[in-house]
């Protein structure tokens, strides 16, 4: 049976709308333990929460309320996961990642998360979950990636 890893862009997604239709039945049809995050993923979550509460003002302390209150929402939403760590076999798959781009001259500077990510992917042999398929199509094998936001859900 498959394991998947959610996106950063389908985590949140399921933060804003955890009742989304088509999300929801590919949950069920897979089974929530079956779900985790890979931790670039959640550091993703916690520097973006944690950038907007850098943002704001000392000196108007309603403006804090909101950035506070994402960043609660955020290890609410984050607790209900498994996070696989990045381990020295991501860590291998990253550096042939690294080489491949270079070989094939893709530019690899800004892609740096999604490269991890890849890597990840690959090394624990799970499938990513994410609407960004054209960023991983040069990185995974397309079995390896599939989207339960914008693709239909079929039984």
């Amino acid at each position: 049976m498959s394991i998947y890893f959610w996106d950063s862009n389908i985590l949140r997604v399921f933060s804003d709308n955890p009742d989304h239709s088509v999300l929801c039945k590919h949950i069920e049809r897979v089974f929530w333990d079956r779900i985790l995050l890979p931790s670039v993923v959640v550091a993703e979550s916690w520097r973006g929460r944690l950038r907007r509460i850098d943002t704001v003002p000392k000196a108007r302390p309603e403006e804090a309320i909101f950035p506070y209150q994402k960043l609660v929402e955020t290890h609410e939403v984050l607790r209900l996961f498994t996070v696989t760590p990045f381990d020295k076999g991501s860590a291998n798959r990253l550096l042939w990642l690294r080489q491949d781009m270079k070989r094939r001259k893709k530019s690899i500077k800004k892609r740096h998360a999604d490269m991890m990510i890849a890597a990840m992917t690959l090394s624990y042999e799970f499938i990513l979950i994410t609407r960004n398929e054209k960023d991983f199509a040069d990185l995974l094998p397309a079995h390896q990636v599939e989207n339960w936001i914008d693709k239909p859900f079929v039984r």
